[in-house]
């Protein structure tokens, strides 16, 4: 009895802590609220817009409610979404108060399709007659690359500027799973030489097959980025090879002799040259506005209209279940998918991708909600970074496939991964197993003890048949003959480039291209775009901004090594039959 009353003593004590502790979370909430409502963003004539792009871009605008309050978006270092970000250069390009852009740049944490993406916004900014300056004191090359446009681009007389060519890394395992006695069988579909997902568990390098294909993507992107920069600093793609090659950018002062850079400036230098530029006193105020601050502000051309284009956003590794911001669950995927299909006002959906793939299952659930919506309405695939094997399985029955240059995709493949661990739990823990079975395969796939050659036929018979059927799915979501998706699957990876090529995309296009294509099928220009899918409550969105935030200070605490870490935990997540590729394009 006085167990139970000190337990119930603690379970009481626990609760009115935890009723303080929420109290204390709500009052520093509405405090925040309070100070951020004083701080009423204006947009004054002469206003310059700032991109620092120092935080990871999401795909997806945020769905904190925090968010709406100007301020608040810096003071929890909420990330600002790609649609954001293009959204605002697009209104700061007929805002009459704004005169041009500044980039403040330097690691830029995001994939080379969304830095595409961002840079071809700042093109067709220019078009208005507004400038761009650019000022970093280090210039990555996908930073350099987003600043090439700019009109005036200046280094710290201090600086660093890369420019040395790209580099794909891959992490492999072996080496430590032998140590603790582990093997991992890879199962891959019969004539899938090129699906590496796996081979960084089974091996200790790059298979031949992988090193030619990610030698081919590689340079195909990397053709892409030198073109672009040198259409836009005037200089041939010859000249800027030879500059990577030969590392003749070594000091700030190379970047000015070879004419990638205009001019050596301290931040104060540039900031004068931004005074001078607007034509105001050497001593006044820069009104500058912060890409989340210009958020805020209310779209003076917003026009309401009860059509809608649904943008639909696949984001993350492909799962069963409910899925996060981070995570594409197949369960809440498909409902959103149905939701924009049941929905009148709803004339087209744009499905929004930026995945490895995942699951093999969870990706044809989705893929049947994408089949039903194209019966009814049109259906525009817009591929982001990565939208490779399942990624791309889910694209495959839309009406058209836009990506960019340098997405990943393709990856048309599947395999599974069987982890081996009699040995390791034997010999370096001492610990055995026994069981009784009813059936001869009441326990295939159990991995304490070892697998037999029949059980290992079994499971390469289900994962033929579901790559038989995945090639299936692009023969007839492309209109491709059965015998040339043969050709090209295999599991080989593909640039965007690559892949328009062979016909798994048919355009280059952005988010924003896709969503005008989509409402030119459904025979619309009166539209306003939906969100989906929604995942939480407005207190769990609250939540999930404050852990978001947690996990944007680890990636800027660990930096390059973030992307090793995410990797290996990846690695506990890859069971079952997957069609999957980890790989991604690492620009140092």
């Amino acid at each position: 009895m006085k167990a139970f009353f000190s337990s119930l003593l603690a379970s009481i004590l626990g609760f009115f802590i935890s009723l303080f502790l929420m109290f204390l979370f709500f009052f520093a909430v509405i405090a925040i609220i309070a100070s951020s409502a004083k701080k009423q963003v204006s947009v004054s004539a002469n206003s310059v817009l700032t991109l620092t792009l120092d935080q990871p871009i999401p795909e997806k605008p945020s769905e904190n409610p925090l968010g709406k309050f100007s301020g608040l978006i810096d003071d929890l270092k909420i990330p600002v979404s790609l649609k954001t970000i293009i959204d605002n250069i697009h209104r700061g390009k007929e805002d009459k108060n704004i005169k041009g852009i500044y980039l403040d740049l330097s690691i830029l944490p995001a994939g080379l399709s969304t830095v595409e993406e961002i840079r071809n916004a700042l093109i067709d900014f220019k078009k208005s007659g507004k400038f761009i300056y650019a000022y970093s004191e280090v210039y990555t090359q996908k930073a350099y690359y987003l600043s090439s446009v700019a009109d005036s681009i200046f280094i710290n007389k201090q600086g660093m500027f890369v420019f040395a060519g790209f580099n794909s890394e891959e992490m492999f395992l072996k080496g430590t799973l032998d140590k603790l006695d582990v093997e991992v069988k890879l199962i891959r579909g019969t004539n899938c030489k090129y699906k590496s997902a796996g081979e960084a568990l089974t091996r200790t390098d790059m298979s031949e097959p992988n090193r030619e294909q990610v030698s081919a993507f590689l340079n195909s992107i990397y053709d892409n980025f030198l073109q672009k920069i040198a259409d836009a600093r005037k200089k041939t793609p010859e000249e800027l090879r030879d500059i990577a090659n030969n590392l003749r950018i070594q000091f700030p002062e190379d970047a000015v002799k070879y004419g990638l850079v205009d001019k050596l400036a301290y931040k104060d230098d540039v900031l004068a040259s931004l005074r001078s530029r607007l034509k105001i006193d050497k001593k006044a105020t820069l009104n500058c506005v912060t890409m989340a601050d210009y958020a805020t502000t209310p779209d003076k051309d917003f026009k309401y209209s009860a059509n809608k284009i649904a943008i639909i956003y696949a984001v993350g590794d492909i799962m069963g279940g409910n899925g996060s911001e981070t995570q594409i669950g197949s369960e809440k995927l498909s409902e959103a998918i149905r939701k924009a299909r049941l929905d009148d006002n709803v004339k087209a959906i744009v499905l929004r991708i930026n995945s490895p793939g995942g699951s093999a299952l969870a990706s044809d659930v989705i893929w049947r909600e994408v089949l039903l919506a194209k019966k009814v309405k049109p259906v525009v695939a817009s591929m982001s970074d990565l939208a490779a094997s399942g990624g791309y399985y889910i694209a495959a029955p839309c009406d058209s496939i836009l990506a960019e240059p340098n997405t990943i995709t393709g990856s048309i493949g599947v395999f599974a991964l069987m982890p081996q661990l009699k040995k390791f739990w034997n010999d370096k823990l001492g610990i055995t197993w026994d069981r009784v079975n009813t059936g001869k395969y009441a326990d295939l796939g159990n991995p304490d003890r070892e697998m037999t050659a029949e059980e290992e036929q079994i499971i390469q018979r289900q994962i033929d048949t579901i790559y038989m059927d995945f090639k299936m799915r692009v023969s007839q979501g492309r209109h491709l003959k059965p015998e040339f998706v043969d050709s090209i699957a295999e599991g080989r990876v593909y640039s965007g480039i690559q892949a328009k090529k062979i016909g798994l995309v048919d355009r280059f296009g952005s988010l924003e291209d896709a969503v005008v294509l989509a409402a030119k099928m459904a025979k619309t220009d009166n539209y306003n775009t939906e969100i989906l899918p929604q995942y939480s409550t407005n207190f769990s969105k609250i939540l999930g901004a404050i852990s978001q935030t947690k996990e944007n200070l680890v990636q800027q605490e660990f930096g390059q090594s973030y992307s090793t870490l995410k990797k290996v935990e990846k690695v506990k997540d890859m069971q079952g039959i997957l069609m999957y590729y980890p790989g991604a394009v690492e620009v140092n």
